[in-house]
């Protein structure tokens, strides 16, 4: 899909989180750019949909240039034409795996699921993630549960959760995980009492342990011997 160049006002720009690819924008790269802009670099364009004015490809970038020119500069841009929205999907899709940050598992997973609702081609997916059919077969097993039927991508944290349909407390809960699995959270937890690291004066911090402790009480009283 040709596209052509021009500058446009950043201003203009659309966010559309539906079409991003990744679960969120990362400051700390947004601070990257900056620096990048500040020391003279001259960044990829933007790509961007002709007609609707959304960003397929560089939402650090227009990030970064807002805070680095304002919202009035105008930068160069790529404009292009795209049939579908799933034609559009898929090249933001490829366009972030082949560079910048590398694509998250998580991340990967939502891109299946959106795919998915868009009734996009295993064999496309795959080629634009830069991953085998079988991977995808794989993340779909270990790594997607349902909310109301339709898929939802799950963190580490929650991946024994996958193939079963989701209460809303559990959707929600996998909305704010960290990612990570869940013994890690766990650790962090004994290795602060193990260590006397506590911050015993702060009561968010004592009402937080006193709750956890009101619900591990609850929790293993039914699975002692």
């Amino acid at each position: 899909m040709k596209g052509t160049t021009q500058t446009i006002k950043v201003s203009q720009f659309i966010l559309d989180y539906e079409l991003y690819p990744r679960e969120q924008i990362q400051s700390y790269h947004v601070n990257e750019l900056v620096h990048a802009l500040e020391a003279g670099v001259v960044l990829p364009p933007i790509v961007v949909d002709k007609k609707t004015r959304r960003v397929v490809d560089g939402f650090h970038r227009v990030r970064a240039y807002q805070r680095f020119y304002g919202a009035d500069a105008e930068i160069p841009v790529v404009l292009k034409e795209y049939e579908s929205e799933a034609a559009m999907y898929l090249e933001a899709i490829a366009l972030n795996s082949a560079h910048g940050r590398p694509l998250s598992t998580y991340d990967k997973v939502r891109c299946l699921t959106r795919a998915e609702e868009l009734k996009l081609e295993p064999e496309v997916v795959a080629k634009a993630l830069n991953i085998t059919v079988e991977r995808i077969t794989e993340l779909r097993a270990k790594r997607i549960a349902f909310y109301q039927r339709k898929p939802v991508a799950l963190k580490r944290t929650a991946i024994h959760l996958a193939g079963t349909e989701l209460e809303k407390e559990q959707l929600e809960f996998n909305i704010r995980a960290g990612g990570m699995n869940q013994t890690f959270y766990i650790n962090q937890v004994i290795a602060m009492l193990e260590s006397d690291t506590v911050d015993w004066d702060d009561e968010k911090t004592v009402r937080a342990l006193k709750r956890l402790y009101d619900l591990l009480d609850k929790a293993l009283k039914p699975i002692e011997v």
